[in-house]
């Protein structure tokens, strides 16, 4: 059990939180919730130990192991140079010890200047027998099957293992560092923005191991549905720096909070009317004499009487895009296009596209599949290899991408940033179609988007990465476009500011093309599906809800070495009176079952003839750990040295031998 105990930080003078105590007990899945700048990424850093609080501590059980993955993480020294595998595999600091050691002694034990028939020697050997024995029962032999299985699920192919690090981009760079804290399987894992640069199918992978996972998580995600999927617990640090635990998922939370807040609301009415009889009868009698004393009475009544704050009161934020000309009625139309960065591989090919002025399109797929690519090319940034991209009538685009935040002016104020925008937006447009924003307009956009206060002073250079793309959505708000281009445009957006962003696109009358991996922005948003994947890009004919039904029984499937969904027959009803199987129904089944079994033979041979091997080969490095034991073995040193070597290949070969095993058997379970 972890326990927060009135823990506080401050910026400024100003209280960031104050006062916070509460526990994380054994197995507990807790959510921490809260708007942007509450403090949650902060709390976590206390708990990792990366930060101190200016009051109160963290107790944390000795030798209690925890995995924190912070929104930007670093690599270690030489990571880069290493191969995805074999990143992943230095998770296990154990066994990389032991692994380090084993190479060490090995080394002293075939070095034939040593005395062999010293204690020196002797130590050595036994040390050597020690850590072979540690480095089995950590699980060395099966750590990196366990890995490859980890990656997997994170979206990497096998011929990906290999690959440098430095090859992969920093979204795939941060999934290289979520495989490890997985693969470490601490006590206690402590995710910020896990889901960041995560597509669909590794989002729902990754819901279904932390839904195994035996040991504690608190969470931080501004993805609804992820929060309810993996979470039990919530706690809530609000804008005023409390923290209130809630006894369930994110849904269970704002229900919760929303009944709260209905109490809340009778009763501040309730005061205010006791309040308002009080205010009248000491405004009616305070200058009577015979009344005095009771007008006192309640003047200090009115002082004592305590005020509820709600959080209805906070100001609601609304926008809404500023008016463009319509487009023609056909706003994007590709002709058998196709697009190459080497020359050699597509990323996608005979691509035929054709959207219609005003239609909602949610561009989905794996990462790597090229719906980024597309959506570039749409927006004007980038060029098909081959094939048309057909140009359309009065088509004005608004696009938004994530590098786009570097293209901000450093040397401006958030406030300025827009400003400069609406100014120029207005007079190109002229008095009468421009719109002429005021600074209270303009500070309540950015407030829709976590800048309040003295935030929209900050120069841009001192921004975090996430502020600065909070802030070029911003500016794409002033826009006046008849056209969208969303390439993941919630990443860094709280619940509150999604919202917003979500209304003004529902009332939004152009074109909207987005891609994103947030199931709940999507909802309502979207009438179009537009696939990736295989180097294919085609229209799926269902609904969102039947993609991601569809798309999460497949992942299941994956995940459990089953058949896909699509392979799956219908399953027929049982009925208590199912009729008598005719002849031929017996001979159909029969001969499925001769099938399956001549696929299975083979398999089932390899298997065989593979556990045969694990059985002799352990049987020969059981033997040398045998004689290890006998006092008499270490008197010939050469056998000791030739021994150990012999040790080593075994190990190693078993490690082949175990790997090849669950690969087949995979195969196997999915036949």
């Amino acid at each position: 059990m972890i326990a927060l105990e009135h823990l506080a930080v401050q910026f400024g003078g100003k209280y960031l939180f104050r006062d916070v105590t509460f526990t994380i007990r054994l197995g507990d899945r807790v959510g921490l919730v809260g708007p942007n700048g509450a403090g949650k990424s902060t709390m976590m850093k206390i708990i990792a130990g990366f930060q101190q609080p200016e009051e109160g501590e963290v107790q944390i059980p000795r030798d209690y192991k925890l995995g924190y993955l912070p929104q930007e993480p670093t690599l270690e020294e030489g990571a880069l140079d290493r191969s995805i595998l074999a990143e992943a595999l230095r998770s296990k600091e154990d066994l990389l010890a032991y692994t380090e050691e084993l190479e060490l002694v090995q080394q002293a034990l075939s070095d034939n200047s040593e005395d062999h028939e010293s204690q020196a020697y002797h130590d050595l050997l036994d040390r050597f027998g020690e850590l072979n024995h540690k480095f089995e029962d950590a699980g060395g032999f099966t750590i990196e099957a366990e890995s490859a299985k980890v990656l997997s699920g994170l979206g990497f192919s096998e011929k990906d293992f290999e690959r440098p690090l430095r090859e992969f981009s920093g979204g795939w760079q941060m999934r290289v560092l979520l495989a490890k804290l997985l693969i470490k399987r601490p006590d206690i894992l402590l995710l910020d923005e896990p889901t960041n640069h995560l597509d669909l199918e590794s989002m729902m992978w990754l819901e279904e191991f932390l839904n195994g996972y035996e040991g504690s998580m608190l969470l931080i995600s501004h993805d609804r549905k992820f929060l309810n999927d993996v979470t039990g617990r919530t706690a809530e640090i609000s804008p005023g720096g409390k923290v209130e635990v809630f006894p369930g998922n994110y849904d269970y939370y704002e229900t919760a909070k929303a009944e709260r807040e209905a109490l809340l609301e009778a009763q501040s009415a309730t005061l205010e009317l006791r309040r308002k009889e009080l205010e009248s009868f000491v405004e009616r009698f305070r200058y009577k004499a015979s009344k005095a004393k009771q007008a006192q009475s309640r003047i200090k009544m009115l002082e004592r009487m305590e005020r509820v704050e709600l959080a209805s009161n906070a100001p609601s934020v609304h926008f809404a895009f500023p008016h463009a000309p319509p487009s023609g009625r056909t706003a994007f139309e590709v002709e058998d296009g196709a697009k190459s960065y080497d020359g050699i591989r597509d990323v996608f090919s005979h691509c035929n596209l054709h959207i219609e002025r005003g239609e909602r399109v949610a561009f989905l797929g794996k990462n790597g599949e090229g719906k980024t690519t597309l959506g570039k090319i749409l927006a004007g940034t980038d060029k098909l290899t081959k094939g048309l991209l057909r140009p359309t009538h009065n088509v004005t685009i608004g696009y938004y991408a994530q590098h786009q935040a570097d293209d901000l002016d450093p040397k401006l104020t958030v406030l300025e940033t827009v400003d400069s925008l609406a100014r120029a937006r207005f007079f190109n447009a002229g008095e009468k179609n421009g719109v002429n924003y005021t600074e209270g307009q303009l500070r309540s956009l950015l407030g829709a988007f976590l800048f309040r206060g003295d935030d929209v002073f900050k120069r841009v250079r001192v921004l975090s990465g996430g502020e600065k793309s909070r802030l070029a959505l911003a500016k794409m708000l002033l826009e006046p476009c008849n056209t969208l281009v969303l390439d993941e445009p919630t990443n860094h957006l709280d619940m509150r500011s999604k919202e917003v962003l979500k209304q003004a696109l529902m009332a939004f009358e152009g074109t909207i093309i987005v891609i994103s991996h947030d199931r709940d922005f999507l909802e309502d948003l979207v009438e179009r599906i537009v696939t990736f994947g295989d180097g294919h890009v085609k229209d799926y004919m269902g609904s969102l809800e039947q993609y991601l039904e569809e798309l999460y029984r497949a992942e299941l499937d994956r995940i459990r070495g089953k058949k896909s969904f699509k392979e799956e027959k219908p399953k027929q009803k049982a009925t208590t009176d199912a009729a008598p199987q005719s002849k031929e129904e017996k001979r159909l089944k029969a001969e499925a079952r001769n099938a399956a079994a001549q696929k299975e033979k083979p398999l089932r041979n390899k298997i065989k003839k593979i556990e045969e091997e694990i059985a002799a080969v352990e049987k020969k490095k059981e033997n040398i750990e045998h004689d290890m034991f006998e006092p008499e073995y270490y008197k010939n040193a050469a056998k000791v040295t030739s021994d150990a070597k012999t040790l080593d290949e075994y190990k190693k070969k078993l490690e082949e031998l175990y790997f090849s095993w669950s690969k087949i058997s995979e195969e196997l379970e999915k036949i």
